[in-house]
Order: C-alpha cells, then sequence, then structure tokens
C-alpha cells in the first residue's frame, strides 16, 4: 500500500513524528513519579491510569505516522496540468445546482478545507483523479448523486 505525498506533506509528518516522540519520552518518564504518588497500588492510582491512557493514545498516533512513512511515496509537483493529480489545483461545477468550487489536489493526511486543499484519497478527488478538463463524472457527495464537470485545471502552489 503506498501511500502518496507533497514534498511539504512528508516533511510535515517527519516534524509530527518528532513531537510525538519527544511528548511520549515525557510521559513515560512521569510513569515513575506518578506511581509513586499514589501509592503501591495502580488500580487505585487516577493520575497514574489517565497517564497510561495518554501515553497509549501518543504511541497509538505515533504508530500510525511511522506506518504511513514506511508506506510514504513523495510525489514531484507536476509540470503539465493536463489532468487532475496531486499538485493541481481544480475547478469544478456541480451541473445539477451550478455550485462551483476551487480545490488544490494534495497528498495523504494532508486536507485541510479551510484552505481549499483535499488530499487525493477522499471521495471527491478520488472521483476526479485522471480527469481532464471539461469531462463530466457521476459521483455521490455526502451521500447525494452528483454530476460533476471540471471546469478548469491548473498547476498548485503546494509542493
Amino acid at each position: 500500500m503506498k501511500l502518496y505525498f507533497t514534498k511539504s506533506g512528508i516533511q510535515k509528518l517527519r516534524v509530527e513524528i518528532g513531537k510525538l516522540t519527544l511528548r511520549l519520552n515525557e510521559l513515560q518518564a512521569q510513569t515513575a513519579h506518578v506511581a509513586e504518588v499514589g501509592g503501591d497500588q495502580y488500580h487505585d492510582n487516577a493520575s497514574y491510569d489517565l497517564l497510561v491512557i495518554d501515553i497509549r493514545g501518543v504511541d497509538h498516533r505515533l504508530s500510525a505516522a511511522h506506518k504511513a512513512l514506511n508506506h510514504a511515496v513523495v510525489i514531484d509537483p507536476p509540470t503539465t496540468a493536463e489532468k487532475v493529480r496531486i499538485g493541481t489545483k481544480v475547478t469544478i461545477v456541480d451541473t445539477v445546482d451550478g455550485h462551483e468550487s476551487t480545490w488544490e489536489i494534495v497528498g495523504y493526511g494532508e486536507s485541510d478545507p479551510d484552505k481549499d486543499l483535499l488530499a487525493y484519497n477522499t471521495p471527491l478527488v478520488a472521483a476526479i483523479m485522471g480527469k481532464t478538463e471539461g469531462q463530466e463524472i457521476n459521483t455521490f457527495i455526502n451521500g447525494v448523486k452528483a454530476r460533476i464537470k471540471i471546469k478548469k485545471i491548473e498547476l498548485g502552489g503546494v509542493s
């Protein structure tokens, strides 16, 4: 299973791994103190129980980040905007209601709808990946059948 990232996306993932590693080390360093303060009985130590929950959560997120890094493939920015792919900016039109929106296609885990960034593996983008300007696609958006037309494809700014 390959996970595709932009260069900035893979850098963000590496920074996140570093932060999670530091946080996990900080939490693990607290275990002896929390166990000592709470007495000899671990099962009656609420602080210790909460710390263990925090450790497990951070460890789970760190494991997922390492797994993503192990499957990562960095995509070079496209040099042409002939079809929808990672690194392009796409303007689409809902042919039913005429609603128009523009999205930049980014790598795995890089979605930020507030900044008009959608990852290639989101349902909407998965439906239009590889398509060209002018093509119309039947798909579902939020469980509702939609017909989308690709109005414009251009080079994006995320790399």
